[in-house]
């Protein structure tokens, strides 16, 4: 059974019964009716006790990122929702059901259950049926329905012709566009077969503009073209391309009057990315859009980009972007459009933390100050009076650093404990480096990561694993302290092997920056505790993510750990001090494991 049918679905009904009918004594709902229901041949008890325990979580997120209208949804639903499976072994009643206490959601999958293994069985692959991509030859749901009787009239020979002449007929009309609520001006459509004449103001994010006799002729008076290429490749060029809007709202101002219009070659992806990137910078919580004053990349979160696309896909569920256009739409909204704010600021004041003093334990570490970045190592405690030390994080990340006068790359242990059995555990020693790369003026500092090593499964098979990441050494982040927001922090990016592949770690991530992906975790403020695994000093630095990184329906969940050492650079009794460690703590349906990494230098 599909993860979608086992889990997803039946995970949404409870957070949506809890959201509406949590308060028991006034809903006058009996409390197992807001449980977890899951198929207990799909899901184990020990899963679904997992689940179970996240819900809450949902719901909270749910409600502070949709803010749905409880009210009004209560009103209309007036009882809880129950998942109900049908497969190839169910019994179905000869009358239809009444359900009085709950709405049911019938939840109907094709598949036959194969038990035993992964393998075939006569050709039959498991879950093959549910994978409508690969039998629907592009049928849609409403396609479907609206030639339902032609369709089950039809042999299972002649089908695929069917339907084939039914889609090619289907695209003749002119494309929807959809009005992106609670905005009353904001509207997503293909820009196939587009009609142009009801809006005054277009973003196409195609490959070629209209034009300008079409533009003319629809009485267009604002026009702008981010030129996207189709595909994956177009979602990257979004990256590039999205700043643009900033000077289109200059000098063409949105009034109530207006009607934009943003559009793509599917109407589904770019076009969803770009209507997201509007909404964050220039909407306010009603929907009214302000164009002459964008929101600052401070003020923007990423809670509030989640419920901003909350609206898109509220609107229409169709209207669902790819993770290379989210990241895209992120790297965008989320960084500062001031070039000046990427220079770190000096001060003529004296510090108040100076990185050689002992730090204290149980107590958030400061990261106020800050100095420019450096390949040379950081300086001395010996300052002259109001010279500024560097932070912290500051510390850490040219600890990183493999020193140039040196090929010694760091050793790491790295040990998988896989909960699947799809996935295997083991453990993988090798060596990384972190190469400093040049990048034009005004950018952070960054280091390619770059590892190579032996992974030995616990059945015994040996495979050569190479992984590369981006550091970047950050601004306007990293702890919940106050003064903290405008410190330092490093972030963990992708690399980009599909705009750099093969490519060596002397050549960095390009110098244009291009073998940057998309951004992974943040690492949050800095704590100090006991540790017993260094010199015997008993500090050891710890941080976390700052959010969970999703990919796809999985969560990875990071934290660091820093030998006291890394922060007490040139001090000759700190360095059998100087480790670190980075723990990845992955759960959801396609992965389960922990990954525990031990760094030191070779």
């Amino acid at each position: 059974m599909p993860d979608a049918l086992s889990k997803t679905v039946p995970i949404w009904c409870s957070v949506i019964n809890r959201a509406l009918f949590g308060d028991i004594k006034n809903s006058g709902r009996k409390v197992e009716e807001l449980n977890l229901f899951t198929p207990p041949n799909a899901v184990g008890e020990s899963e679904h006790a997992q689940i179970e325990k996240r819900v809450d979580g949902f719901v909270e997120a749910f409600l502070n990122i949709c803010r749905p209208n409880i009210p009004q949804l209560r009103a209309k639903l007036q009882k809880p929702l129950r998942p109900i499976w049908v497969t190839q072994q169910s019994s179905l009643p000869d009358s239809v059901p009444n359900f009085v206490d709950f709405h049911p959601i019938v939840l109907c999958t094709a598949s036959r259950r194969v038990r035993g293994a992964e393998a075939s069985e006569n050709g039959y692959i498991q879950g093959a049926a549910d994978d409508h991509e690969a039998w629907s030859h592009g049928l849609t749901p409403t396609l479907f329905w609206k030639n339902k009787d032609l369709l089950l009239a039809t042999s299972e020979e002649d089908a695929p012709e069917l339907i084939e002449k039914l889609l090619s007929e289907d695209s003749v009309g002119e494309a929807v566009s959809t009005l992106i609520k609670p905005t009353k001006n904001i509207f997503i459509s293909s820009s196939e077969q587009v009609d142009l004449t009801a809006f005054n103001m277009i973003i196409s994010c195609t490959p070629d503009p209209f034009s300008p006799q079409t533009l003319k002729e629809s009485k267009v008076t604002a026009y702008l073209h981010l030129k996207c290429q189709s595909g994956k490749l177009g979602s990257r060029d979004l990256r590039t391309q999205l700043p643009q809007i900033y000077s289109f709202f200059s000098n063409h101002p949105a009034t109530d009057a207006s009607k934009i219009l943003v559009c793509c070659p599917t109407g589904k992806d770019l076009s969803v990315g770009t209507a997201l990137a509007i909404l964050c910078l220039y909407a306010n919580d009603d929907g009214q859009l302000d164009t002459s004053n964008p929101r600052a990349s401070t003020q923007i979160s990423k809670n509030l980009i989640k419920q901003r696309l909350s609206w898109i896909t509220t609107s229409n569920p169709a209207l669902n972007p790819s993770r290379t256009t989210l990241q895209s739409v992120n790297a965008v909204v989320l960084q500062s459009q001031d070039p000046k704010a990427l220079v770190p600021k000096t001060t003529t004041t004296a510090p108040t933390l100076h990185a050689t003093l002992p730090i204290r334990t149980s107590r958030t570490i400061s990261s106020e100050t800050a100095i420019p970045h450096s390949t040379s190592n950081p300086p001395s405690a010996h300052l002259p009076p109001h010279a500024q030390p560097p932070c912290i994080p500051t510390l850490l990340f040219s600890a990183l650093q493999t020193p140039s006068s040196s090929s010694a790359p760091w050793t790491f242990t790295r040990t998988l404990a896989s909960a699947l059995p799809t996935h295997p555990s083991g453990s993988v020693t090798g060596t990384a480096t972190f190469t400093p790369c040049a990048l034009p003026s005004g950018s952070p500092p960054t280091l390619l990561y770059a590892e190579e090593g032996e992974f030995v499964t616990d059945t015994g098979l040996r495979f050569t694993a190479r992984r590369k990441y981006v550091y970047q050494l950050r601004d306007g982040g990293g702890g919940d302290e106050e003064g903290e927001e405008k410190g330092k922090y490093i972030a963990v990016y992708f690399f980009d092997d599909e705009k750099m592949p093969r490519a060596s770690a002397s050549e960095g991530v390009g110098a244009d920056g291009r073998g940057i992906g998309g951004l992974f975790v943040e690492m949050d403020g800095l704590t100090a505790e006991d540790d017993e695994d260094g010199d015997g000093r008993g500090v050891a630095l710890r941080a976390k993510n700052r959010e969970q990184h999703l990919c796809a329906a999985d969560l990875y969940t990071a934290s660091w750990r820093f030998g006291a050492g890394m922060a007490r650079p040139g001090e000759e009794e700190a360095k059998s001090d100087v480790w670190w460690e980075v723990e990845y703590d992955v759960q959801g349906p396609k992965k389960g494991y922990v990954s525990r990494t031990r760094y030191t230098r070779a």
